[in-house]
């Protein structure tokens, strides 16, 4: 019992670990992007799974192929133009973020 105990301890020691040294990793921009994510996309956008909200989760968004269309690859200029200019249901940002936040979101986004 103690040695499983144990065992259950260091995993969650091990997990906690990885997952801080992920989030130290993200660059400045990464994390300026995550912030202006936390306050505009994640009222219809999850980060951390791939279950719909109002609009897609984004988790592991840069490793599939396609946008939730399943027509549209992921680039960062893909990416880019759907947020500035939207589409349906998902409005455009492209009067509600600098450029620079948006190049921040992007960054963001890989990181998921």
């Amino acid at each position: 019992m103690r040695l499983k105990a144990t065992a259950t301890l260091a995993t969650a020691v091990l997990a906690l670990t990885f997952a801080t040294a992920a989030h130290a990793q993200m660059s400045e921009a990464a994390t300026h992007g995550k912030a202006t994510f936390d306050s505009k996309c994640s009222i219809c956008h999850s980060a951390d799974t791939t279950d719909k909200k109002i609009g897609p989760g984004l988790k592991g968004l840069y490793t599939h192929s396609t946008l939730a269309d399943g027509a549209t690859k992921v680039t960062d200029e893909t990416v880019t133009e759907r947020i500035v200019n939207g589409k349906v249901p998902m409005p455009p940002f492209k009067d509600q973020l600098t450029p620079e936040q948006i190049k921040e979101v992007v960054e963001y986004l890989k990181t998921l």
